[in-house]
């Protein structure tokens, strides 16, 4: 049995069930196609897959934006950067791959860090501003407070 290239764990949890299922498949995705590299699979396989990861993480990444920019996220502007950097090697590597190259060992480790770090540092920042952002929202004001415990 092959190790895979990425495991899944709970330091990975945003606490956000659907983006969190998301990013549990993104690994899956990604473990599939480290274990056709490992097999020395045709490259039609490998086109398959690196094809379901650009598609998977292109909408994995809208649902993400659609996400920050419905609380108004202040870093979304350098987070979606990120996202087409990403999104961009995932491309760059498809057409090498469609040429007949076989896909190259060094993009797939630079795919899992930096979905690691993603997850673990930029993610975890707009998961933490969202939850806030709710916590504020649902504490009274001060002056709230004053005018409820007047009203009744």
């Amino acid at each position: 049995m092959t190790t895979p290239l990425v495991t899944w764990d709970d330091r990975f949890a945003l606490g956000m069930t659907e983006i969190d299922e998301q990013h549990r498949t993104l690994f899956e995705i990604m473990n599939k196609m480290w274990l056709a590299i490992v097999r020395n699979e045709k490259q039609d396989t490998m086109a398959e897959i690196l094809h379901a990861l650009e598609l998977y993480t292109v909408q994995h990444f809208t649902e993400e934006e659609v996400f920050m920019r419905s609380f108004n996220y202040p870093n979304y502007d350098s987070h979606i950067q990120l996202h087409r950097n990403f999104t961009r090697k995932i491309a760059d590597e498809k057409a090498r791959v469609a040429k007949g190259e076989k896909p190259s060992l060094d993009l797939l480790h630079f795919l899992r860090d930096w979905l690691m770090n993603h997850i673990l540092v930029q993610d975890k920042l707009y998961a933490d501003y969202f939850k806030q952002q709710q916590q504020h929202a649902s504490k009274p004001s001060l002056l709230g407070r004053f005018f409820k415990k007047f009203a009744t």
